[in-house]
């Protein structure tokens, strides 16, 4: 399945900083000489810088510039050797959201900022009316549960689940095409946004449960597993 332009920009950063090319407190060069760079758009590029920085792998500061963090390495080798399970079914990697994703929208709902919460509303808005529209809603749906690892604050857990969604992305496209799944996600997303709106932890953390345990309900049902 091809890549959406920003997963191709990071795979090229991180292998720029893996290898050395890019070291610890270096200074990256600007969002539009890395869009020239990678000859991509500057929306691709900054949506891969997100995903980098929520990482804890960049550092984005305002008026200076963008820095390759100086602790890289943190779940480094972890998070390589699960990209090597290139094996994995879809449900043993739903299997590993759903034992890291309830506890990030736990604790997303005690510890996201306003700002956070209101955009995961927004989000969850955007994807029904996408799905409404019969568009395209895979990346809205990626930026929603990234944005949950963010607002809870745990570079240790967004990395893990950095890995499982790097093996995942193809997988979600499956998921999505599932009977009924369309509607029933809008709605799981929708119900999490309100639970963090209003700071109901417990609640976000058993509807995102109940969410992907229903994905691996249907996955049994109607996709063959290896």
């Amino acid at each position: 399945m091809k890549k959406l332009a920003h997963e191709s920009i990071l795979e090229q950063m991180k292998a720029h900083i893996e290898s050395g090319v890019w070291k610890p407190g270096t200074r990256l060069p600007t969002l539009k000489e890395l869009a020239e760079e990678f000859s991509l758009s500057v929306t691709a590029v900054r949506e891969a810088l997100r995903i980098l920085e929520s990482q804890r792998i960049i550092s984005i500061e305002h008026g200076r510039g963008i820095f390759v963090s100086n602790e890289p390495g943190l779940l480094g080798d972890a998070g390589h050797k699960l990209r090597e399970m290139g094996n994995s079914s879809l449900l043993q990697l739903l299997e590993a959201r759903l034992v890291l994703e309830p506890e990030l929208a736990y604790f997303c709902a005690h510890r996201a900022t306003p700002s956070q919460v209101k955009q995961l509303k927004e989000l969850a808005e955007t994807m029904e009316a996408q799905m409404i529209g019969g568009g395209d809603f895979f990346t809205t749906d990626l930026r929603f549960h990234q944005l949950i690892a963010e607002g809870a604050d745990n570079p240790v857990l967004a990395q893990m689940l950095a890995a499982v969604t790097d093996l995942s992305a193809a997988g979600r496209r499956e998921t999505n095409k599932l009977p009924n799944m369309r509607g029933k996600a809008a709605s799981y997303h929708n119900l999490i946004a309100i639970a963090m709106l209003e700071r109901q932890a417990e609640q976000a953390r058993e509807i995102m449960k109940a969410h992907i345990v229903d994905m691996m309900t249907s996955v049994k049902e109607h996709v063959k597993i290896r």
